[in-house]
């Protein structure tokens, strides 16, 4: 009976009203204007981390200060002949604002996953998508498990409003990677597209089961280190594709044209968009070597349309598909979004976890109505917030909510429910005033911070 008490105290600590207080607008960051000035601000909030990064990445790198200076130039280069000459200006500004040599952040911050960066070594990643006819009221979930090592992580809406002429404009997009970073790991924009990157399942570590695999070996050979490696594509994309047409189309045209690097591996990447469509396509930085759309899922020899991962893993709890084929057709982004499935022991390692985000993209209202489930490290908490948000808890940018959780491991699924049942009440609200054409940017927005000091109380 004691223990009882203390849970129904400690439930009603964390989501009584206090816990919902409104918080300060110097509590969060509007990652939005030119680039010049949104590098600023991510300089401004991650001045100490980006410091650290880069001065780690230097060390390494001694005595190779003009070979990164040349890389540096081919990477500003290559970014003018795609029309993102404003990722330079970004770039630019962070360096400015952090007190930094701007031609060696920039060979850093698109050069630091190269060839294993000389920082990180290559682990694994998985990353899936469940769509009609496997989900519920025809869900569409896109997932993503980041493994690589520790390193100080960041999550955060983004939309850069003016660009130099000539450049294309960018669509508003969630991102997710490093706080020294402005490439993405994976995302979601506002168009409904999501998607991500991830390390081909040859090079991912043997102590997971990997499943089979189809197509040419992901090698490289020779190893291509000149063009973008796999963080600035998805960016890429993210900000100027709005479905997997677009994705595969650019895909080919990078490879075609020699813009992709990875070193000696390739890369998997996986998209899904709001028709419910998902592409699963690969490089070997020199072509495409596999592509297939809307593959299924091949599960004790069925094959289940509208599920699809990246890689098959299973250990002593078995896998996350387990739960997805049980109820195959009911899917439900809640069911996806929990330790049967996004958080099954068997998609991540506890030292490696960085990070992971479940969508659940709206395809009436993408720009709006889309829901991230985003999870710094990815065995902590999930904070739900709205696409339509346009202010990002700085908590959530600096790296405050990764190193929480993190350090705590106070994970309960009993208590994230509660956290869901929070989020539905909410987006049924929400989603009446997006549709009669009010404006509910601050409804989102007071809700995201909300939603980023209850996930921090429930690590104290």
């Amino acid at each position: 009976m004691k223990r009882l008490i203390v849970l129904m105290t400690t439930i009603t600590v964390l989501f009584s009203t206090s816990a919902f207080a409104a918080v300060p607008s110097d509590e969060v960051i509007f990652l939005q204007g030119s680039a010049a000035e949104v590098g600023a601000m991510w300089g401004e909030v991650n001045r100490d981390s980006i410091l650290r990064a880069y001065n780690t990445f230097m060390s390494r790198a001694e005595g190779k200060e003009d070979q990164l200076r040349q890389f540096a130039k081919l990477s500003i280069d290559l970014s003018k002949k795609i029309n993102c000459s404003y990722w330079i200006d970004e770039l630019n500004a962070i360096a400015d604002k952090v007190g930094i040599d701007r031609e060696l952040y920039i060979a850093f911050t698109f050069g630091r996953y190269r060839d294993l960066a000389l920082l990180y070594e290559g682990v694994g990643c998985t990353s899936f998508a469940v769509a009609p006819p496997a989900t519920r009221d025809g869900q569409i979930i896109f997932h993503k498990t980041r493994e690589t090592a520790v390193d100080l992580q960041s999550a955060y809406l983004k939309k850069i409003t003016k660009v130099p002429p000539g450049d294309k404009k960018p669509y508003k997009f969630f991102g997710e990677m490093g706080t020294a970073d402005t490439g993405v790991s994976f995302f979601v924009n506002e168009k409904g597209l999501a998607g991500g990157a991830d390390v081909p399942a040859q090079w991912q570590h043997k102590e997971c089961y990997v499943g089979p695999y189809e197509g040419e070996l992901p090698y490289v050979d020779p190893p291509k280190y000149d063009g973008f490696m796999n963080h600035y594509i998805p960016r890429y994309i993210a900000e100027h594709c709005k479905n997997i047409d677009e994705a595969k189309e650019v895909l080919h045209s990078f490879a075609e044209k020699g813009y992709i690097a990875s070193g000696k591996l390739g890369t998997n990447y996986l998209f899904v968009d709001a028709r419910g469509k998902i592409l699963q396509i690969a490089d070997n930085c020199y072509k495409i070597i596999e592509e297939r759309e809307s593959p299924p899922l091949v599960y004790a020899g069925d094959e289940y349309e509208g599920i699809y991962f990246t890689v098959s893993r299973e250990n002593d709890y078995g896998s996350p598909e387990d739960a997805l084929v049980t109820n195959y057709g009911n899917i439900t982004i809640e069911l996806v979004n929990s330790p049967k499935v996004s958080k099954h022991s068997a998609l991540w390692n506890f030292a490696r976890a960085q990070s992971s985000a479940t969508i659940l993209i709206d395809p009436e209202n993408p720009e709006a109505l889309t829901t991230i489930f985003v999870t710094l490290p990815a065995y902590g908490y999930s904070i739900p917030f709205l696409m339509g948000a346009n202010a990002t808890p700085k908590a959530l940018v600096d790296g405050t909510v990764y190193e929480a959780q993190r350090g705590n491991f106070k994970y309960n699924e009993f208590y994230e429910a509660g956290v869901n049942d929070e989020w539905r009440k909410f987006i049924y609200t929400v989603r009446e005033k997006v549709k009669k054409g009010e404006d509910a940017t601050k409804d989102m927005n007071d809700n995201f911070l909300q939603m980023v000091n209850l996930v921090l109380s429930m690590n104290q």
